[in-house]
């Protein structure tokens, strides 16, 4: 089985989670996996199944070039078994003034855009790293965490939810779902 992963990042986390599927993917018996940024370039014909990540970014969103990726290659994604993740600081989302924000919401929201659903998805943790971000990033970061979280606060906090062992697990119960 020929498997694309394809992503995009802003900051890195992503890309990393993306590798670790890939790694794992590749140990699995009769898999080629292929790990590849959307700005690149491939054929979708050569692969059976894709798996498709983006970050979670400003405004609880994919990013723009997910988005257009799945948009554009909707009818040849509806043919592939297609799997889906996005990448997170809060993997388990809240309950927030009157709606469900984060997580397993942001995750539906991507799944809404095939006509064919997929058939796994997951949120995985990421990492914030403060000397990473953009100036604007940590303004909003900054008014996010003092605003929302009422942390009273100079600078935006380092912070980390990636987990290896659990993208290894989303891997290989993707690779299950797509052999049946």
């Amino acid at each position: 089985m020929h498997i694309l992963i394809v992503y995009d990042t802003v900051y890195g986390s992503t890309a990393q989670v993306a590798s670790w599927i890939g790694e794992r993917l590749e140990g699995c018996k009769d898999v080629t996996a292929t790990v590849a940024r959307i700005s690149e370039r491939f054929d979708l014909s050569d692969y059976d199944a894709v798996i498709i990540g983006s970050p979670i970014y400003r405004n609880d969103q994919i990013l723009d070039t997910v988005k257009e990726f799945v948009l554009q290659h909707k009818e040849r994604l509806s043919e592939k078994k297609v799997g889906i993740f996005i990448v997170a600081l809060d993997t388990g989302g809240a309950y927030y003034r009157g709606r469900t924000i984060g997580g397993i919401k942001d995750l539906e929201s991507f799944a809404a855009l095939f006509d064919t659903p997929p058939i796994y998805g997951k949120v995985l943790g990421g990492e914030q790293v403060p000397t990473r971000l953009s100036d604007e990033d940590r303004r909003l970061l900054l008014g996010f965490y003092r605003k929302i979280m009422g942390m009273e606060i100079d600078d935006v906090p380092y912070r980390y939810s990636m987990d290896k062992e659990g993208v290894w697990q989303y891997a290989e119960r993707f690779y299950r779902y797509a052999s049946r």
